[in-house]
């Protein structure tokens, strides 16, 4: 999809001459936003700059295909050392075979007169990488540009912040993306439909993959099992049966559990499918306790991934069901 169709996303970038577009750019924002969209127009925005309008169409091409030899684009789970500068003894690599990201830079343009490297999930690399990178950042060729998306702020170290620019990308509010989904014919549907920390493109998979409903169906099995409708093994089974991970089953929760207490602290009644909840009292400390507990067990599940999750569920829910009670 073209970034033009995230109206949250500040298109005067793809229109900013090259006289003053950065050697080094950093896009940093949450997964789902748009910034891979962004991106892709940026790219084709230098390379295509001041070429022969009969070549461009050709040019572009190459560039969705990844097949331009001035565009080179890293998409990896972890970006390592080699990628950046590849060592006479590295591996071959079954995607770049030996290619690196620094000798593509040292070379002039093949058929542009800038060149690109893109690189994606730089959350993700490794310091060892991220000092490779930082000789190419010290002294850039004018003719090559690198482009970096980030989904989690400050995650890179401080010395390639200082040599790049950043542009963050907010989530869109709620009201952006009900017109966004209008825009795309999803008029059905509604923010409020999903968690608030879903990101527009995320709301757009979970429509495509059937999985629209699976945050209100949880909302209301919470509802039934906080009612004494539902024993605490027949909540977990059915929870446990969602197509989700263990972390979106736990941030599910996190958010039903701070939609509650941001209504008691600010003493505004639930509406919607959330009414239910209005007849439960709780302690404000003991939700917020519980909620920072979930938080460390999410630290740690990323640390120790052998949990198991029917235990955790079985403890962390008799926890939440003892800490609320019906009017």
């Amino acid at each position: 999809m073209n970034s033009s169709k995230y109206p949250w996303i500040n298109q005067n970038l793809i229109h900013l001459p090259l006289s003053s577009f950065p050697h080094a750019l950093i896009i940093n924002g949450p997964e789902g936003v748009g910034k891979r969209s962004l991106v892709k127009d940026l790219s084709k925005h230098i390379l295509l700059h001041e070429l022969n309008e009969s070549v461009l169409n050709e040019h572009s091409k190459l560039i969705d295909s990844k097949n331009h030899p001035d565009f080179y684009e890293l998409d990896k789970d972890v970006i390592k050392v080699g990628d950046i500068s590849r060592r006479k003894d590295d591996k071959w690599d079954s995607e770049k075979g030996k290619r690196d990201a620094i000798s593509f830079l040292n070379l002039t343009p093949s058929i542009s007169n800038n060149k690109v490297l893109l690189l994606h999930n730089v959350d993700n690399m490794t310091l060892a990488a991220q000092d490779a990178l930082l000789k190419s950042l010290e002294e850039p060729a004018a003719f090559s540009y690198i482009l970096i998306t980030t989904s989690r702020p400050h995650s890179l170290k401080s010395t390639i912040y200082s040599r790049c620019q950043t542009i963050n990308i907010k989530n869109p509010s709620r009201e952006e993306v009900d017109h966004w989904l209008n825009d795309q014919g999803l008029s059905d549907f509604s923010s409020l439909d999903f968690p608030s920390y879903y990101t527009p493109i995320q709301i757009l998979d979970a429509i495509n993959t059937d999985n629209a409903k699976i945050f209100r169906e949880f909302i209301q099995l919470f509802s039934l099992y906080l009612g004494d409708k539902l024993t605490q093994n027949e909540f977990i089974k059915d929870f446990g049966d969602y197509d989700l991970t263990m972390i979106e089953k736990l941030n599910f929760t996190i958010e039903v559990l701070k939609i509650l207490l941001s209504s008691k602290l600010c003493n505004r009644e639930l509406g919607g499918v959330y009414s239910e909840f209005n007849k439960f009292l709780f302690s404000n400390l003991k939700i917020s306790n519980i909620i920072n507990d979930i938080n460390d067990l999410k630290f740690n599940f990323y640390k120790v991934k052998s949990i198991n999750e029917t235990h955790i569920f079985n403890y962390l829910f008799s926890d939440i069901k003892t800490s609320f009670r019906q009017q």
